[in-house]
This record gives structure tokens, C-alpha cells and sequence, in this order.
């Protein structure tokens, strides 16, 4: 077992070449904001929620505060979170005025009784987050956590601590000038993420087209019927291209600390680390 393990990536897509290495620093800064909480006894879902949170805060990723308009001008966030070991998520869609949409999915799946909240109603959750003291603001609508101490596309990742739990995220600002209101796979429990007590995956690109083949659920379905774990994330990304003629990414991550990643794209910046801080992979697709 290689634990605690922590993947994560940047977005799949046409990356310009200038901008690859900037996406890679940005994940690799968040892969170990994740890790220093799992190395230390923390859960996956505090690593996991550190890590996206710093992505959706550095300004660099389609997410947060980095997320792209929609043809309105408007940024309209996505986001999941999910507990694998007690199969849990909570998801919030096309959420205006906030930054940290990551943090919301997961008052979402621990403190109400639902697992999706969308639009205006998202946003009066975030306020009733806030006067619930949840979460604490470091300004208006970006979220002050406790947990982290420093500071392309849809930006995700996947956490496994030193019990073997899992967790997965994803968080996007969706594609460049969509509709207002428009949803794409990221907070789609199953497509854009998903984990169980066997395995995680998280999804980014072409949302419409991951939805249609449910791409995070079959690739780690993949896993459970016994492929390898890289054997899965190609299997799902020949699934989907097969199937929609489209381009995507997943990393994934298995209970025992294994990984794997897949893209058709041009890149998908992507790091992992696993048992130790040193010991950090990086790829640019």
C-alpha cells in the first residue's frame, strides 16, 4: 500500500504551451496542501476540500475565482464533493457570488438532508453556511479555512488517507461563454466524480459528453470487474471518445494508494503523491 495518496489535476483541453507549466505549479502547490493534511492523520475530505479550494483560489485554473464567464459576463460555479466510504456527495450548480464552491458541496452533503442545491438557492445556502459559522470568510464570498495554511479547465482531485478512505472533487467554472445556467458533468454524481470504499475518479472536459457515458462510475467500474487502474482511466477515455467522438480526462486512485490517469487531449496537468511529501509525480498529460 503507498498511503496516504493524494492525485490531482488541472483540467484537460487545448492548453496553450506557455500556460502548461503554470497549471502544473498551481497543481502541484495544491497536491500538497492536500498531502501535508493526509501525511499528518487528517481525513481525505479535509484534504481533498484544501486542495480544491486552493485551486479555486489561485486565480490560474477554470475555477474559483479563475473560473471563465458565462455570455452574460457572470461566473456561475459547479462543484462536488463525495465521501466514498460512506457513499456520500453534495453538489452545487450554476452558484453567482461566491468563490469557493467546494466548501458549499460539502455543507451541503453534511449538514442537510440533500445532495444538490442549484442557482439563487445555492447562493441563500452559502449565507445560511455562513451564519452557522461552517465556514469563516477571508472576504466577501471566498471561504477562510482553518485547514489551509499557505497559500485550462475543470480542476478536481482525489484523496485517500491513511485509512484507506477516499474522497473526490471536482469544481469548474464551466465552459468559455455558456449559457447562464448552464451545467455541465462536474457536480453530476457519477460522471464528473465518484468514489466508493474500492476507488475515486474525477472527470474534466467536455461536460455534455461525459454525462452521456457516465464516465467517473464506468471507470471505476472498470476497476471493480478487474482491470488495472490505468487499464480503467484508458478504458474510460476510450469509452467516451468512441461513444461521442469527444476529448476528456480522469485521473483515479484506488484504496491501496494506486493511480491512474488518461487524456485524449492536448495536456491535463496532473501531479500525485503518495507516502511522502518527496515523493511527488508530475505530468503534463
Amino acid at each position: 500500500m503507498k498511503l496516504p495518496a493524494i492525485v490531482v489535476h488541472g483540467g484537460a483541453g487545448s492548453w496553450k504551451d506557455d500556460r502548461i507549466p503554470i497549471g502544473l505549479a498551481e497543481v502541484e502547490n495544491a497536491a500538497k496542501v492536500g498531502f501535508r493534511i493526509l501525511e499528518t492523520g487528517g481525513s481525505c475530505l479535509d484534504a481533498a476540500e484544501a486542495c480544491t479550494l486552493y485551486m479555486e483560489s489561485c486565480g490560474k485554473l477554470n475555477a474559483g475565482l479563475g473560473a471563465r464567464p458565462n455570455s452574460d459576463g457572470e461566473k456561475e460555479l459547479d462543484a462536488i464533493i463525495i465521501d466514498g466510504f460512506e457513499l456520500k456527495t453534495g453538489a452545487v450548480m450554476a452558484v453567482k457570488g461566491i468563490q469557493n464552491p467546494t466548501s458549499l458541496a460539502r455543507y451541503v452533503m453534511e449538514e442537510t438532508e440533500y445532495v444538490m442545491f442549484a442557482g439563487e438557492g445555492a447562493r441563500r445556502l452559502y449565507d445560511r453556511m455562513m451564519s452557522e459559522g461552517y465556514r469563516k470568510e477571508a472576504e466577501h464570498g471566498a471561504i477562510q479555512m482553518p485547514l489551509l495554511e499557505e497559500g485550462g479547465d475543470t480542476v478536481g482531485c482525489i484523496a485517500v488517507d491513511v485509512g484507506g478512505r477516499i474522497a473526490a472533487t471536482s469544481s469548474t467554472g464551466g465552459i468559455s461563454e455558456k449559457l447562464p445556467g448552464r451545467v455541465g458533468d462536474s457536480p453530476v454524481f457519477g460522471a464528473g466524480a465518484y468514489a466508493n470504499k474500492v476507488c475515486g475518479a474525477t472527470a474534466t472536459g467536455y461536460g455534455e459528453h461525459i454525462v452521456r457515458v457516465v464516465m467517473c462510475r464506468m471507470a471505476v467500474q472498470y476497476y471493480e470487474n478487474g482491470a488495472s487502474i490505468q487499464k480503467a482511466s484508458d478504458m474510460a477515455i476510450e469509452l467516451l471518445e468512441r461513444d461521442t467522438g469527444s476529448e476528456a480526462g480522469i485521473v483515479m486512485a484506488s484504496a491501496n494508494g494506486d493511480f491512474g490517469k488518461s487524456t485524449n487531449a492536448k495536456a491535463m496537468p496532473t501531479v500525485a503523491i503518495r507516502e511522502n511529501i518527496d515523493s511527488i509525480e508530475r505530468f503534463t498529460r
